[in-house]
Protein backbone atom coordinates (compact mmCIF):
# COMPACT_ATOMS: atom_id res chain seq x y z
CA UNK A 1 0.00 0.00 0.00
CA UNK A 2 1.27 3.44 -0.90
CA UNK A 3 -0.07 6.87 -0.06
CA UNK A 4 1.07 10.16 -1.51
CA UNK A 5 0.17 13.41 0.20
CA UNK A 6 -1.25 16.01 -2.16
CA UNK A 7 0.60 18.87 -0.45
CA UNK A 8 4.34 18.64 0.22
CA UNK A 9 5.51 19.75 3.64
CA UNK A 10 2.71 17.96 5.49
CA UNK A 11 2.89 14.59 7.20
CA UNK A 12 0.28 11.99 7.92
CA UNK A 13 -0.55 8.54 9.14
CA UNK A 14 -2.49 5.61 7.69
CA UNK A 15 -3.69 2.55 9.59
CA UNK A 16 -4.47 -0.49 7.47
CA UNK A 17 -6.41 -3.35 9.08
CA UNK A 18 -7.18 -6.69 7.48
CA UNK A 19 -10.38 -8.31 8.75
CA UNK A 20 -11.55 -11.89 8.25
CA UNK A 21 -15.03 -13.16 8.99
CA UNK A 22 -16.60 -9.73 8.56
CA UNK A 23 -19.50 -8.75 6.33
CA UNK A 24 -18.56 -6.63 3.34
CA UNK A 25 -20.82 -3.79 4.50
CA UNK A 26 -20.44 -2.14 7.91
CA UNK A 27 -23.23 -1.93 10.47
CA UNK A 28 -23.92 1.18 12.51
CA UNK A 29 -21.76 4.28 12.15
CA UNK A 30 -21.53 7.57 13.98
CA UNK A 31 -19.44 10.67 14.52
CA UNK A 32 -19.04 13.30 17.20
CA UNK A 33 -16.86 16.36 17.80
CA UNK A 34 -16.15 18.55 20.77
CA UNK A 35 -14.33 21.74 21.64
CA UNK A 36 -13.39 20.46 25.11
CA UNK A 37 -13.82 17.38 27.28
CA UNK A 38 -12.77 13.80 26.60
CA UNK A 39 -13.57 12.29 23.19
CA UNK A 40 -16.69 10.11 23.32
CA UNK A 41 -19.61 8.84 21.27
CA UNK A 42 -22.17 6.06 21.66
CA UNK A 43 -22.87 3.60 18.87
CA UNK A 44 -25.72 1.06 19.03
CA UNK A 45 -24.70 -2.19 17.37
CA UNK A 46 -26.89 -4.19 14.99
CA UNK A 47 -25.57 -7.75 15.50
CA UNK A 48 -24.06 -9.98 18.18
CA UNK A 49 -20.31 -10.50 17.94
CA UNK A 50 -19.69 -7.09 16.35
CA UNK A 51 -16.64 -5.00 17.13
CA UNK A 52 -16.43 -1.23 16.94
CA UNK A 53 -13.48 0.57 15.37
CA UNK A 54 -13.05 4.32 15.75
CA UNK A 55 -10.68 6.98 14.50
CA UNK A 56 -10.02 10.18 16.41
CA UNK A 57 -8.18 13.44 15.95
CA UNK A 58 -7.05 15.83 18.71
CA UNK A 59 -6.62 19.30 17.18
CA UNK A 60 -5.12 20.93 20.27
CA UNK A 61 -1.93 19.13 21.20
CA UNK A 62 0.40 16.28 20.42
CA UNK A 63 -0.13 13.97 23.38
CA UNK A 64 -0.90 10.32 24.02
CA UNK A 65 -4.54 9.22 24.07
CA UNK A 66 -5.77 7.04 26.93
CA UNK A 67 -8.74 4.84 25.95
CA UNK A 68 -11.59 4.08 28.31
CA UNK A 69 -11.67 0.67 29.99
CA UNK A 70 -12.20 -2.32 27.73
CA UNK A 71 -10.90 -0.51 24.64
CA UNK A 72 -7.49 -0.59 22.99
CA UNK A 73 -5.48 1.82 20.90
CA UNK A 74 -4.60 0.07 17.62
CA UNK A 75 -2.56 2.94 16.19
CA UNK A 76 -1.53 6.40 17.35
CA UNK A 77 0.29 9.22 15.55
CA UNK A 78 1.54 11.93 17.89
CA UNK A 79 2.55 14.78 15.60
CA UNK A 80 4.70 17.51 17.20
CA UNK A 81 5.10 19.19 13.78
CA UNK A 82 1.53 20.52 13.91
CA UNK A 83 0.74 19.82 17.60
CA UNK A 84 -2.02 17.28 17.15
CA UNK A 85 -2.69 13.56 17.55
CA UNK A 86 -4.55 11.01 15.42
CA UNK A 87 -5.48 7.53 16.63
CA UNK A 88 -7.45 4.37 15.92
CA UNK A 89 -9.13 2.40 18.70
CA UNK A 90 -11.16 -0.79 18.95
CA UNK A 91 -13.71 -2.22 21.36
CA UNK A 92 -15.79 -5.38 21.53
CA UNK A 93 -16.93 -7.89 20.59
CA UNK A 94 -20.42 -7.29 21.94
CA UNK A 95 -22.56 -10.13 23.27
CA UNK A 96 -25.84 -9.10 21.64
CA UNK A 97 -27.41 -6.83 19.03
CA UNK A 98 -28.58 -3.39 20.11
CA UNK A 99 -25.67 -3.06 22.53
CA UNK A 100 -24.74 0.55 23.28
CA UNK A 101 -20.98 0.84 22.85
CA UNK A 102 -19.50 3.94 24.42
CA UNK A 103 -16.36 4.69 22.43
CA UNK A 104 -14.46 6.95 24.79
CA UNK A 105 -11.10 8.17 25.96
CA UNK A 106 -10.00 9.19 29.46
CA UNK A 107 -7.39 11.56 27.99
CA UNK A 108 -7.24 14.24 26.59
CA UNK A 109 -9.60 16.19 28.83
CA UNK A 110 -9.65 19.74 27.50
CA UNK A 111 -8.80 19.57 23.78
CA UNK A 112 -10.73 20.01 20.52
CA UNK A 113 -11.43 16.60 18.99
CA UNK A 114 -13.27 14.62 16.30
CA UNK A 115 -14.25 10.97 16.63
CA UNK A 116 -15.88 8.65 14.07
CA UNK A 117 -16.84 5.01 14.64
CA UNK A 118 -18.11 2.06 12.63
CA UNK A 119 -19.48 -1.34 13.62
CA UNK A 120 -17.76 -4.31 11.98
CA UNK A 121 -20.42 -7.04 11.71
CA UNK A 122 -19.39 -10.70 11.62
CA UNK A 123 -20.60 -13.00 8.85
CA UNK A 124 -23.45 -15.01 10.35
Amino acid sequence: MTATLANPGFDGSITVVGLTGARAAPGAAGAQAGSTGPPALTLTTTAPGSVVWAVGHDWSQSAAVEPAGGQAIASEFIDPLVSDTSWVQQSGPVAQARSAVNVADAQPLADRWDLAAVEIVPVS
